[in-house]
């Protein structure tokens, strides 16, 4: 499994125009194969700090994800945002079941 955490600092803070261009791409991701969670959601301490969090079956299944045209859409809007700091880990995990 791959997990994706991270942050954005955006100069003007997350705006409605931010979060509507999260929520599209999220219900697009959401469905795409081998997607087992994607969220952006806006820090309820920091209102300029956006967060990321992604979880995926593999490396082939991101690899699409970034190809995708809802993607290209989203990466566009982030064009007209203005960042003070962009922090993306990547961790490769083993999945268990804890039942």
């Amino acid at each position: 499994m791959i997990v994706i955490s991270g942050l954005f600092r955006l100069d003007d803070g997350v705006t409605d125009e931010v979060l509507d261009a999260c929520r599209a791409v999220m219900e697009a991701t959401q469905s795409e194969e081998g997607c087992i969670d994607y969220v952006f959601s806006a820090d309820p301490l920091d209102g300029q700090v956006l967060r990321v969090f992604e979880m995926w079956e593999d490396e082939e299944s991101l690899n699409k994800h970034f190809i995708t045209p809802h993607v290209d859409i989203f990466r566009k809007a982030m064009g007209a945002w203005t960042m003070s700091q962009r922090e993306i880990k990547k961790f490769e995990t083993a999945t268990f079941d804890t039942m």
